[in-house]
């Protein structure tokens, strides 16, 4: 498969998902709905609580076909002029499966975390710079999600496989903060598509058990037992 196919593969893999109403990894439910018990829940426009659901809940496809879910709102795609200004902004041109997937799917707030962040905050954030303790190698990145808690997910400009990056902040020691800042395993298009499959992890940086060096953790650490 070519790696054009595969952006073809991943960008309609992402339709899919969002055609269906379920472009971002947490849902709410129903108002008023559903409040017995534990868990997470946020206040809507009129005031009363939702659940709050993730995709990768056993029962989240149970709670959907009842209705219990309801599907998120149509996303519109954003201007080609905002999208050429952004390029415009950053002085090159955005990867191309990102650039598609403003375009053709929607201007963020869907995918990983709390989604693509849009277009017009792209260059913003870009062009701020990075803090000085942040690696050599890690000064052409775009953010282009965020996890909450300081983590974010990144995509690098500087080569052409569009490889993800990622920070967490908040384990990372204080006399050595550069290693908040990880590359990942991944491309952009990997990176989406392991969303699609709910097999994307949020970032996480952690100390190997047994080298003792910082590293972003794998799927692997994510499956181990506690």
């Amino acid at each position: 498969m070519t790696e054009e196919d595969q952006e073809n593969q991943a960008v309609e893999a992402v339709r899919m998902r969002i055609e269906a109403g379920e472009y971002l990894d947490s849902m709410l439910g129903v108002p008023g709905e559903g409040l017995e018990g534990g868990g997470a829940f946020r206040h809507v426009s009129d005031g009363q609580l939702a659940r709050i659901h993730g995709r990768r809940e056993p029962d989240f496809r149970t709670l959907r076909e009842a209705g219990r879910i309801p599907s998120l709102p149509p996303l519109e795609p954003a201007a080609v002029d905002a999208v050429e200004a952004c390029e415009a902004a950053i002085g090159r041109p955005l990867p191309r499966l990102l650039r598609r997937c403003y375009l053709e799917l929607g201007d963020g707030g869907f995918g990983p975390g709390y989604g693509l962040v849009p277009i017009a905050e792209l260059a913003p954030s870009y062009l701020a710079g990075w803090p000085k303790w942040w690696p050599t190698e890690a000064r052409n990145l775009l953010q282009i999600c965020h996890w909450g808690c300081g983590i974010a997910s990144f995509v690098d400009l500087d080569g052409p496989l569009d490889v993800m990056w990622a920070v967490d902040p908040n384990p990372a020691p204080e006399d050595d903060l550069g290693v908040a800042v990880f590359r990942e395993d991944m491309t952009l298009t990997s990176w989406l598509l392991l969303w699609t499959e709910s097999r994307l992890h949020q970032p996480w940086l952690l100390q190997d058990p047994v080298t003792g060096k910082w590293r972003g953790a794998t799927n692997a650490d994510w499956d181990e037992p506690e």
